[in-house]
């Protein structure tokens, strides 16, 4: 727990800017113990977005699932409890949560790779379902990925993307240049060259800590999308 405040206090108080390039650097690629820190930090940060993600997945035997950026995945036990038999796949860019990641024991097929943050290393029609939970501030190429997210995924795919909103981002002392900040009319835009079609868009709010150690409504958007 003292590891959790400690970082917690890192990410929600005023910094300077070398404080705010290093912890997007950390954020982005996560490395060595203080990447392993923040890796528990974010999981525990995250987990109602990560469940709610899942959730709109609607997971059923035998789909082929891959996640973007999966951190240390301790999500698995959640995954766990509503289906067993899928074969899971996660890509990391960050060598440690892939090391962490392969570490969690689950009774979920499960496979680990790392990549390069835009090319995904699968065949074509590869998967049935495929999430990811606030990495999108991070893509170094934003049309390609979701091109070679349209590329692996099914006929009738669905694709999950969740992230916080970008008036939510605007407010956090952390975030700095690195981070790009997206709203529904961003994402619209960056599907068009795709055969990825918006289904449902939520907008959800939850209560998380500030900088203050106060309950603030922290807004995210939740977007499902099907491969025509």
């Amino acid at each position: 727990m003292h590891v959790l405040k400690e970082w917690f206090k890192l990410l929600f108080y005023r910094k300077s800017k070398t404080e705010i390039q290093s912890l997007e650097e950390q954020l982005s690629n996560p490395k060595g113990v203080e990447g392993i820190k923040l890796g528990h930090t974010m999981y525990a940060s995250n987990l109602g977005m990560i469940r709610s993600s899942i959730n709109r997945l609607n997971l059923k035997g035998n789909d082929v699932v891959l996640e973007l950026g999966h951190g240390n995945c301790h999500h698995l036990n959640y995954i766990e409890e509503k289906v067993q038999d899928i074969d899971f796949h996660g890509l990391e860019i960050s060598d440690v949560m892939h090391k962490e990641a392969k570490q969690f024991q689950s009774k979920l097929k499960i496979t680990f790779k790392l990549y390069d943050g835009t090319i995904i290393p699968y065949q074509d029609l590869y998967f049935d379902k495929l999430m990811t939970v606030n990495t999108i501030y991070f893509w170094e190429d934003p049309s390609k990925l979701l091109q070679e997210i349209d590329r692996v995924l099914k006929v009738k795919g669905v694709f999950v993307l969740t992230f916080v909103a970008k008036d939510f981002m605007k407010k956090l002392p952390f975030v700095g240049d690195r981070f790009a900040l997206y709203d529904i009319a961003n994402i619209e835009k960056l599907i068009e060259r795709t055969n990825l079609q918006i289904t449902k868009v939520e907008e959800k709010v939850e209560r998380v800590k500030n900088k203050l150690n106060v309950l603030v409504d922290r807004e995210y958007l939740i977007i499902k999308m099907i491969k025509n």
